[in-house]
């Protein structure tokens, strides 16, 4: 497991949650239904796209590393009003964003950088799995530091 992927399951699985590593949230069908996800689930599932920046002749490369993470839980009702989803979505948004606090205050981001921005917003009452799961996609880029080079003589 990559540094960034151990970071978010670090995250995830402190807040209580189950951790699922996913190429995209389709292929959570099979996770899902192997796996009691009652107390809510954080999903990594995002290909890791990565922009090298170089600096001139310097041997510094600053990875800008775009990551896409889901916080959801079972939504058991269909529920026309919405009321349904907003309490999913009202328990899930403090620990959403305490994930972009844990990713800003942890290792992994280079000296001296910062996440410029991140992204938050509410996933709708879809049918992504075999069972209806609600909640919120955050997404971000954290610039981290390469630290392995080929060295070529």
């Amino acid at each position: 497991m990559n540094i960034v992927a151990s970071e978010i399951k670090r995250i995830v699985e402190e807040q209580g949650y189950l951790y699922f590593r996913t190429v995209n949230i389709n292929d959570l069908n099979q996770q899902v239904g192997e796996t009691d996800i009652l107390q809510g689930i954080g999903v990594y599932s995002s290909l890791p796209e990565i922009k090298n920046n170089a600096f001139g002749k310097t041997n510094n490369i600053l990875m800008e590393y775009a990551i896409e993470v889901y916080y959801l839980k079972l939504n058991n009702e269909i529920d026309d009003k919405g009321e349904a989803v907003d309490v999913i979505l009202d328990s899930l948004y403090n620990d959403a964003q305490w994930f972009y606090d844990q990713i800003r205050q942890g290792k992994l981001i280079a000296t001296s950088q910062t996440i410029d921005s991140y992204q938050i917003d509410a996933v709708e009452t879809l049918k992504m799995t075999k069972e209806v799961l609600t909640g919120w996609r955050i997404r971000m880029t954290i610039p981290i530091f390469r630290k392995d080079f080929i060295c070529i003589e």
